[in-house]
């Protein structure tokens, strides 16, 4: 390391380290171990109206004509780089517990629906790792997070991280990416049911959301990636195939190639893996990735992605230990029993994954680069508890506008260079929607670019030799180039088409009649 990258590293150490110090020591065991940054984190809940879509109709089920506000409404959680404003109410880990119910930061509900809630918690939490304590778990419940709730934001531009909320589940993520200068801003899932239904919803959410904070807060929406944990890593997923302004995105223990999850998941219009072309780094536990059947989407579909998938290797851990609930049973409720040890550094691995991932991506940040470039050391931790495998990505082939573009620029002989080298590894392109090439070959011929059409028709009776319309098309350019040769041998691979076909179509029997008058001549 260069001395001034030395001297900047060590001072952004000293920072986190006096971050930490002036923590209560309950909030200390929780960030100890885990790479706190250097910013004092602030929180808050906002609930906005989406006046362009509508969700209640105008006359309910009996007939009755619906008052009031009838928009979508957009709850928000935030968390950010902010001034370390001591006045402001710290958060406790039992308000994560519960602030789902909340429409703003500092709402106040009833006594008994925030004690039922967190009941709820303390049974979801024994449930998975085992009895607890009532001394233990209110000591968990009172323990100090890094937030403040409506801190004042810092005035610098951050890269912003957006998802579907799991209330309780990533807040200590959130609040160690907010801590090293980011926006984490997780929307309110649907959970209609299905994948599909949900994206629906919570897609144009995510992207209301970004339009709003991109208005309203120092973000740098130029740095946006996205990430989720279990079921919420899904929307995020497919939101990543779709938008254009990710450039990042992680899954923690999602289970996207799991058996179930992917018949129900793959189902929707939504997932297409090859048009997931940005960074994607996929965080599992080992036993479960056992049941990954269908990770071979991960390795050859999403081949156009540079990809990271990490593996933690601690035998027996549950799901929900990579999340807070797993993390803080280990440094609170001591009810794992030997498995406590690894799995609490299981959880610290994962999360310098994922600070050094989009550190990488968002940031540029040279040191994170080498980081994820091979498997480093950590301090404490065994490198026998993880595997990562790195897989470069391959260049994606061109849409038919790119095409365009290309020949335009650089002459059709570059551009077909280009489509050559790129379109087998490509089954997503629209190049290889037979109509739409041939639509934007016709394009070319109508403007007697001539060259140009001839080397897309034949590009797309390479993509489609069992398409008669395709080769009609070759025929019919040749015809009106006065290039009799090559026009005679497309209409004879027209008729021997339809000669193998027992019923043709309209179109079919047009070309036959047609060509058959070109071979004539």
């Amino acid at each position: 390391m260069q001395a001034s990258n030395f001297t900047a590293a060590c001072r952004l150490l000293v920072i986190a380290t006096i971050i930490l110090i002036t923590l209560p020591a309950s909030a200390q065991k929780i960030y100890e171990s885990l790479p706190v940054g250097k910013y004092a984190v602030g929180f808050k809940i906002i609930t906005l109206t989406d006046s362009s879509r509508m969700v209640q109709p105008e006359y309910n089920y009996l007939g009755e004509k619906n008052e009031g506000d009838r928009f979508r409404k957009v709850s928000i959680h935030l968390w950010y780089p902010a001034q370390d404003e001591l006045a402001k109410r710290r958060l406790t880990y039992g308000d994560y517990c519960y602030n789902r119910l909340l429409t703003s930061t500092n709402e106040v509900i009833d006594t008994a629906s925030k004690n039922a809630h967190l009941a709820e918690c303390r049974q979801r939490t024994e449930r998975w790792f085992g009895a607890t304590t009532n001394d233990a778990w209110q000591t968990l419940l009172s323990a100090p997070m890094l937030a403040r709730a409506e801190a004042t934001e810092v005035a610098e531009k951050c890269p912003l991280l957006i998802g579907t909320l799991r209330e309780l589940s990533t807040s200590i993520s959130n609040e160690l990416l907010a801590s090293n200068g980011y926006v984490v801003a997780m929307i309110t899932e649907a959970n209609t049911g299905s994948f599909a239904g949900d994206a629906l919803q919570d897609i144009p959410e995510m992207q209301f959301a970004m339009h709003y904070l991109s208005n309203n807060m120092t973000i740098d929406i130029d740095k946006l990636g996205c990430f989720g944990f279990s079921g919420s890593g899904f929307v995020p997923l497919l939101f990543g195939m779709h938008d254009s302004r990710v450039k990042a995105m992680a899954d923690i223990e999602s289970g996207v190639y799991m058996d179930v999850l992917y018949q129900s998941f793959a189902v929707s219009n939504y997932y297409q893996p090859s048009k997931l072309t940005i960074p994607f780094l996929h965080i599992f536990t080992r036993d479960l990735s056992k049941q990954e059947k269908f990770i071979s989407d991960f390795t050859n579909k999403t081949n156009h992605a540079a990809r990271y998938r990490l593996i933690v290797n601690q035998p027996g851990m549950h799901h929900w230990d990579n999340a807070a609930e797993g993390y803080t049973s280990c440094i609170f409720l001591h009810n794992r029993g030997d498995k406590e040890t690894n799995t609490k550094k299981c959880f610290e691995i994962e999360s310098n994954y994922l600070l050094n991932f989009f550190n990488a991506m968002l940031k540029d940040d040279a040191q994170s680069k080498t980081f994820l470039s091979a498997k480093p050391q950590l301090a404490s931790i065994p490198s026998s508890l993880w595997d990562i495998d790195v897989l470069p990505a391959t260049k994606r082939a061109p849409t038919l506008d790119e095409l365009t573009y290309i020949i335009q620029k650089k002459g059709i002989k570059e551009a077909m260079e280009i489509v050559n080298s790129t379109i087998q590894g490509d089954s997503a392109t629209d190049i290889r929607v037979v109509y739409m090439l041939n639509g934007t070959a016709y394009s070319f011929f109508r403007n007697k670019k001539y060259d140009e059409a001839i080397a897309l028709f034949k590009l797309n009776t390479t993509l489609h030799p069992g398409d008669v319309n395709v080769f009609d098309s070759l025929a019919e350019v040749y015809e009106a180039t006065g290039d009799t040769e090559n026009m005679k041998k497309a209409a004879a691979q027209v008729l021997q088409l339809v000669a193998n076909k027992s019923v043709l179509t309209d179109g079919e029997k047009s070309a036959k009649e047609v060509n058959t008058r070109r071979l004539a001549k």
